[in-house]
């Protein structure tokens, strides 16, 4: 849900800061206030790409700031991918414009605008007439059904689109094979010179690490050696480490039968000289057994060139290099029999087909029964909208020779809006008002499972009036129930359902244009009521009529 909206300098506002409440908030205003501003300012927030013009003139930059709590799981682990805190449960968007470009920060933490779009995709939903075209889209009216069958149709749907990954791969895997034999020869000729270099070499996991080690100490052996010899002589000679503890130890334990306390710093000598020893040791066998081999040197030399010139053609760790090697078998394999390699692809292929046939075939007799249940729901919805006379029909047809990742239904939505008309496609006889009308009643039956906190609905009760835009003012009310609402529009009647009510309004000061957003108190609604219905004067009857209007809706 939205807490704050704060915004400087964008447009005509110069700042403008906005608390939204739960419910329904309702934004009016005359034309031109600049209400479509904050709509822009809401999307720069969620992550749109900003325009340089919105930058009000003579301001440096542009800022919108955007609060938002509770914070949901799903959006949670998003900012834990993105590696951003979450110390309270209170979401803080800040956007920054400039003539140079843009920055964005979540909860103090700088994004990238793809990763602000992410994190916000799913918080809140914008929607207006334009947005209505959408449902014109094949594809939402079928993702609309699909959710209306619930768990059932979602799970086979999943595992169609499971089978036709591997549909399309055997698919992709046909088409890709219209080579003829001279050019799958000459590819099975290289990858098996390929295979005989790599299994010649006789590759061992890690070798290369161990000869690397071996090789730099072999390269070093007189640097090695010389500084142990050194090492040796301070720690063994005559004046030596060892020597000295050696004599240190003999003092002490002379005197430790005076006190017992003398007994602790001999067994700390005893046991440093014990140290000493086992290091002189140590290093005596180490330079017995390091005299450097020339031979053995270029042995080791030798193979890791060979090793390093396999790594430059076939992959950078010899893990690398097998896993090619197989893989090139494979290919060795399907052109050594390829007549056998494409029957067992055909095989593949109507195995997967009939199963995704089956599978589709499901999906079809549950979108079904989805449809009349979804049919039932939106003439209830669209007749909430007044919509009093219309007709609708979910269409659901099989097509099997079109199989898809979602199977292999078409579904068209047809309407009558008309007594008398036949049924037609949405895109058809759907102006935009009435678009605007059925979006919200899709809204109103998919609520609860859309996943927004906050729908945003801008001017989509544009072009209806009088019992209409009641009837659309109570749809908005009763969908704030579950989701906090904002709406900008110019109907009274819409107006009126208010639970927080601001005004959009537009001055001059000091010379210049500025869009102020302020929120209105009982008295201030009643008066923006009055503006609506078009009574220009303060009158008992206008008052009368718009009290009457708030108090309706109140009810």
């Amino acid at each position: 849900m939205i807490n704050n909206l704060h915004v400087r300098n964008v447009a005509l506002i110069d700042e403008a800061d906005i608390t939204f409440t739960p419910g329904l908030n309702i934004l009016t205003g005359e034309t031109g206030a600049g209400k479509s501003i904050l709509i822009e300012s809401l999307g720069l927030a969620l992550g749109d790409r900003a325009d340089l013009g919105l930058i009000r003139n003579g301001a440096e930059q542009a800022s919108v700031e955007l609060s938002l709590s509770p914070v949901g799981d799903d959006t949670r682990t998003l900012l834990s991918d993105s590696g951003i805190d979450l110390d309270e449960d209170e979401l803080l968007i800040r956007r920054r414009i400039t003539k140079t470009g843009t920055d964005c920060f979540v909860n103090g933490t700088k994004v990238t605008l793809r990763e602000l779009s992410r994190i916000t995709s799913s918080l809140i939903d914008i929607c207006g007439q334009r947005e209505s075209l959408s449902l014109l889209k094949d594809s939402s009216l079928k993702s609309m059904l699909d959710s209306s069958g619930g768990d059932p149709l979602l799970n086979i749907l999943d595992q169609i689109k499971k089978e036709y990954k591997v549909y399309f791969d055997i698919l992709c895997k046909l088409d890709a094979d219209d080579e003829d034999e001279s050019v799958r020869r000459r590819k099975a000729d290289l990858a098996e010179y390929e295979i005989n270099e790599i299994n010649s070499a006789n590759l061992t996991p890690g070798e290369d690490i161990e000869l690397e080690n071996t090789y730099r100490r072999l390269n070093n052996a007189s640097k090695i050696n010389e500084s142990l010899s050194r090492v040796l002589s301070l720690m063994d000679d005559g004046d030596g480490v060892s020597p000295l503890f050696s004599r240190a130890l003999k003092d002490i334990y002379q005197v430790s039968e005076y006190d017992d306390a003398l007994q602790n710093m001999a067994d700390t000598l005893l046991g440093l000289d014990q140290v000493s020893s086992d290091l002189i040791r140590d290093i005596h066998d180490y330079l017995s057994s390091s005299e450097f081999d020339p031979s053995y040197f270029s042995e080791v030399t030798d193979r890791l060139d060979l090793i390093n010139r396999l790594k430059d053609k076939y992959g950078k760790t010899i893990e690398d290099i097998n896993a090619y090697s197989e893989k090139r078998q494979h290919e060795l394999d399907i052109w050594s029999d390829h007549d056998a390699y494409i029957e067992k692809l055909n095989e593949d292929k109507k195995r997967s087909e009939s199963k995704l046939k089956e599978l589709s075939k499901k999906a079809h007799e549950l979108r079904i029964k989805a449809a009349s249940v979804l049919e039932s729901k939106l003439m209830d919805a669209l007749k909430d909208m007044n919509f009093l006379d219309c007709n609708l029909k979910v269409e659901v047809s099989e097509n099997p020779d079109n199989l898809t990742s979602s199977g292999y239904d078409d579904i068209e939505f047809l309407i009558s809006l008309n007594p008398g008309e036949p049924l037609m496609p949405l895109n058809k006889i759907a102006s935009g008002g009435e678009l605007s009308r059925i979006m919200l009643a899709i809204k109103c039956i998919s609520g609860d499972r859309d996943g927004f906190d906050t729908l945003i609905f801008d001017e989509i009760d544009t072009g209806i009036s009088g019992v209409t835009s009641w009837k659309v003012g109570e749809k908005l009310h009763s969908l704030s129930d579950s989701h906090q609402v904002i709406c900008i529009t110019h109907q009274a009647q819409v107006a009126a359902q208010a639970d927080t009510h601001f005004i959009i309004s537009k001055s001059v000061q000091d010379g210049r244009t500025i869009t102020d957003v302020s929120p209105l108190d009982d008295d201030g609604m009643i008066s923006e009521l009055m503006r609506m219905m078009g009574s220009g004067e303060d009158t008992q009857a206008a008052r009368s009529a718009a009290v009457e209007m708030k108090q309706r809706a109140g009810k």
